[in-house]
C-alpha cells in the first residue's frame, strides 16, 4: 500500500494526453527515462497474487482500479496518432525506433510487464477488462509484426524483449485463440532455439536475463501443445544453467553475462547474482 497508483500512472495518462495531478515516481519510472511503465506491471502482478494469497478485497480493488485507468488511456491513444490496441507509458514513436534499429530502451519488455499484470489480473480475479485491454496490446504487436519481413523481425529481436512469448502463449490458452500462439512463435530466436534444441549450449556471452523469459516461453508451449522443439528447448537451457552455471546461491552470470564453463570459477564477485536471474530461473523450475 506504500505505492501510489496515482504516481504509476501518471506517465500513462500524460502519454494520452489525459490529465493528472499526481507527481511521477522517479527512477526508472521517472518521465525521461524510456523503461517508464514497466512497473505498473509488476504491480498489477503484485496486486493479484497478493489478492490470491490472502483474499485481501483492498488489492483486488486496487487492482480493479488501474485497470479501469488503463482501459481510458487505450482508448484515448489513437487520438494521439497511435495505432489502436496499443498501451504504454511512453509513444509508439520507440517502436519505430526498434524497427529502425536506432537506440531504444527495451520497448517490448516494457510491454510484457504490463501485459503480464493483465493477465495475472484476470486469472485471479477473472476480470473481463484486463483480459479485453491485453487482447488489444496483442492485436497491436500483431499489426507491428505484420509490417515487417522475418530477416527485420529477427533483427529487431536483438533488443531484450522480455517474456513476450509466453504472455502470448498464455493469453492462447486464457482466450482459445491459436492466433495468439502463432505471434507467440514470432518471438522464436533461431540463433538461440536451434542449438538448444539440438541439446547444445549456446549461452557463453549472452545477457543473461535477456535469454531466461524465452526458456520460460518454450517451457510454456511444451506443456501447452507438447511439440518436441520447445521441450527441448527449455530443457537444454534449464540444465544448462541450474547444473553449470549456477552457485550453490542459486544465482548465476557475472556483470549480467553467462561466463564459459571452463573460468566459471573465476566469476565469483560482487556482481555474479542478479536477483532477476534467479527468479526467473526458479519460474523457469517450477514450470518444468
Amino acid at each position: 500500500f506504500r505505492l501510489d497508483p496515482e504516481r504509476l500512472l501518471h506517465t500513462f495518462r500524460i502519454n494520452a494526453g489525459l490529465p493528472t495531478s499526481a507527481p511521477p515516481y522517479g527512477g526508472w519510472e521517472a518521465p525521461d527515462v524510456e523503461l517508464r511503465g514497466h512497473s505498473l506491471g509488476h504491480y498489477l502482478s503484485a496486486c493479484a497474487l497478493m489478492y490470491e494469497a490472502t483474499g485481501d478485497e483492498r488489492m483486488k480493488e486496487r487492482a480493479f482500479g488501474i485497470v479501469r485507468a488503463l482501459a481510458e488511456v487505450q482508448r484515448a491513444l489513437p487520438g494521439r496518432g497511435m495505432h489502436a490496441g496499443y498501451l504504454s507509458a511512453f509513444p509508439e514513436e520507440f517502436f519505430d525506433r526498434l524497427e529502425a534499429r536506432k537506440g531504444v530502451w527495451a520497448p517490448y519488455y516494457t510491454l510484457h510487464k504490463i501485459l503480464a499484470g493483465l493477465l495475472a489480473v484476470h486469472r485471479a480475479t477473472g476480470d473481463a477488462t484486463a483480459l479485453e485491454i491485453a487482447r488489444g496490446m496483442a492485436d497491436w504487436v500483431a499489426f507491428r509484426a505484420s509490417r515487417l519481413s522475418e530477416a527485420q523481425w529477427q533483427e529487431m529481436l536483438g533488443t531484450e524483449y522480455g517474456g513476450m512469448e509466453e504472455v502470448l502463449t498464455a493469453l492462447s490458452v486464457l482466450t482459445g485463440d491459436t492466433k495468439y500462439l502463432r505471434l507467440a512463435r514470432r518471438f522464436d530466436q533461431p540463433s538461440l532455439f536451434n542449438p538448444l534444441a539440438r541439446g547444445e549450449d549456446p549461452l557463453d556471452g549472452l545477457h543473461a536475463n535477456t535469454q531466461i523469459p524465452k526458456a520460460i516461453g518454450a517451457a510454456l508451449d511444451c506443456e501447452l501443445t507438447g511439440d518436441p522443439r520447445y521441450c527441448a528447448v527449455a530443457d537444454t537451457f534449464w540444465k544448462a544453467v541450474a547444473r553449470d552455471r549456477s552457485y550453490v546461491t542459486g544465482s548465476n552470470s557475472d556483470d549480467e553475462h553467462f561466463t564459459p564453463r571452463q573460468t566459471f570459477s573465476h566469476h565469483l564477485g560482487e556482481t555474479t547474482a542478479e536477483t532477476c536471474n534467479t527468479y526467473n530461473m526458479l519460474r523457469l523450475s517450477h514450470r518444468l
